[in-house]
């Protein structure tokens, strides 16, 4: 059964039965109304509406202790404020704007909760007054009069002051009035702090106590100094032992806040023209049941048809899309939900986004690390070349070498920059080669196969490549030239992809080197071997995800080629890190 029915269901139950029940109570009233009874009746009609208003008073007194007792929001602030100055040099300090912005927030959140509380004030002193509401215009003559109370009485409990004119606005209930409910606020020590102020609904008192009373009833409230709180008898004190002929009086005290309760029903109300009025209330029931019901009908489909659309929203936020956000139109029950659910979808975006962007600098940290391990390894191999052929060659080919080493250290120079052309790549390779070549330690040549159109405008991650080649040329090729190495470098775009090859026709390796290779226990040699193959096999791990990485090939005796696989870039912004 869906929500729709059970709802028609259960209040058309209610309707009936409350129509049953209420017509067989009446006949029974209209046969056996006595005086006694009328007074029953009046303080039983005075005891719901005290009653309820105690639970109102009662809830009002836990959300003040919930506020004053909160250590994070309310207390360690407050400590702050009473500790500290306001001002410097007639500006608000860092603490004081740091403490007020934390209480402001935690007494906004708060703030609507309960209907019956039009506004929330924290005190600390006489210059630290913060308010949710604009109607409260006068915090200062309230706090004021705060300080004329029984402090010690407001450590421990909340009081009740009189009702003071609302500026600027009307409350919930249309009331002109508000009544501050006051708590102190106490450090561990019970050291008073500073105040709570709760902004009780006048209109509330009025619509408790005035709704559901007989026409010609008189009501009034006054407080402990005899002082009228509330009264519909234009300035008529009410009092049980000065009674007037035809009224049935009931009093009923609260002694937390001290207010005393007063209600005249007149009799006549019950018993004039009861046995005329049965059967025009019978007819009257069945119509009421029957407009009840049509009513029933429209407001269940319109609250359903609400609390439909919210539950596709969250259907289509289970799934993914975190821009179906539920269009609030109301301020009931179901728009607050709607209004949370908002928040909530808003804030998981909020949050993905801060996700990404750590993930991002964390990539940018890392990838910054790897890049700095390189550069060190590969200008100490490069200076001991120069140091080895100026020693040798006397320095008399010095100027290509030293020509190459510059654009090399130029490339290495510009870190900001992690993406660069493939062209540029493969001539950094050139230049180290050139360096190599002079050096006169190996004996190689060096084959490409490479078709330029091809790699036009394709970006590849700066310095993938050199490190590799010099693999290749250190563990490759025989040292003392007893034969030939050749070093072959392979460019293809196959698939969507980009397949890079360096291949040598050295020793080989077997599969457990291959393993030691990318294995994180770096060995600490002169060259980049395993620390430049680990390197950017990380690099390109970093750049584009698991799926795209450096692969080993090898056959002992006869060759090892490694292998990119790489997705094609044509933007170099696509991984410009500034």
């Amino acid at each position: 059964m869906s929500i729709k029915k059970k709802i028609f269901l259960v209040i058309s139950t209610v309707l009936i039965l409350s129509g049953i029940v209420i017509i067989s109570i009446w006949y029974r009233v209209s046969s056996k109304l006595t005086d006694t009874y009328l007074k029953s009746i009046s303080e039983s009609t005075m005891l719901d509406a005290c009653h309820a208003f105690e639970y109102l008073l009662k809830d009002t007194s836990y959300m003040a202790f919930i506020i004053s007792s909160n250590n994070t929001n309310i207390i360690k602030p407050m400590e702050d404020l009473n500790n500290n100055k306001i001002e410097n040099n007639g500006q608000w300090n860092k603490e004081y704007l740091r403490s007020r912005r934390i209480i402001e927030r935690f007494i906004k959140e708060l703030n609507g909760y309960k209907y019956y509380i039009v506004g929330i004030t924290v005190v600390a002193k006489k210059d630290c007054i913060f308010s949710t509401s604009h109607l409260m215009q006068d915090n200062k003559k309230i706090y004021e009069k705060i300080l004329e109370l029984d402090q010690d009485k407001l450590k421990k409990n909340m009081i009740m002051m009189n009702p003071i004119h609302v500026e600027g606005g009307k409350s919930t209930y249309s009331s002109d009035y508000v009544v501050p409910a006051i708590k102190g606020i106490t450090d561990w020590n019970q050291n008073l702090l500073g105040y709570v102020i709760l902004y009780f609904d006048y209109g509330v008192i009025e619509n408790i106590f005035s709704s559901n009373l007989p026409e010609g009833s008189k009501f009034q409230v006054i407080n402990a100094n005899k002082s009228i709180i509330f009264s519909n008898c234009n300035g008529e004190i009410l009092n049980k032992n000065n009674t007037q002929k035809g009224f049935v009086y009931s009093e009923f005290e609260v002694k937390d806040i001290e207010w005393k309760f007063t209600l005249a029903v007149p009799s006549n109300y019950y018993v004039k023209g009861i046995n005329k009025t049965v059967l025009l209330t019978m007819g009257l029931m069945i119509f009421i049941l029957i407009l009840s019901g049509v009513a029933e009908i429209i407001i269940i489909s319109k609250m359903t048809k609400r609390i439909t659309l919210l539950r596709d929203r969250m259907k289509q936020v289970s799934k993914g899309n975190l821009n179906a956000l539920y269009p609030v139109k109301s301020k009931d029950e179901i728009g607050q939900i709607g209004t949370t659910f908002n928040n909530m979808v808003t804030r998981i975006n909020e949050l993905m986004n801060e996700v990404a962007e750590e993930e991002k600098q964390k990539h940018k940290v890392e990838m910054d690390f790897l890049q700095a391990q390189i550069n060190p390894h590969f200008i100490s191999n490069v200076l001991n070349t120069v140091i080895w052929m100026a020693k040798v060659q006397h320095a008399g080919n010095i100027v290509p070498l030293i020509t190459s080493l510059n654009s090399l250290l130029q490339s290495a120079m510009h870190r900001e920059r992690d993406m660069i052309l493939l062209k540029d790549e493969l001539a950094y390779v050139d230049n180290y080669l050139t360096m190599i070549e002079y050096s006169g330690s190996y004996d190689f040549l060096v084959e490409k196969y490479i078709k330029e159109k091809d790699i036009e405008g394709i970006y590849v991650p700066k310095f993938i490549l050199q490190p590799i080649v010099e693999n290749s040329v250190y563990h490759g090729i025989p040292k003392d030239l007893s034969r030939q190495g050749v070093i072959r470098i392979f460019v293809e775009i196959r698939n969507e992809k980009l397949y890079i090859a360096i291949e040598d026709n050295g020793s080989g390796m077997s599969e457990i080197q291959i393993k030691e290779l990318f294995s994180k226990k770096v060995r600490k040699e002169n060259t980049f071997n395993g620390l430049g193959v680990q390197n950017v096999n990380e690099r390109l791990k970093l750049f584009f995800g698991k799926n795209y990485e450096l692969k080993y090939e090898s056959k002992e005796n006869r060759y090892t080629r490694a292998v990119f696989v790489l997705p094609i870039i044509k933007e170099e912004k696509f991984y410009d890190k500034s």
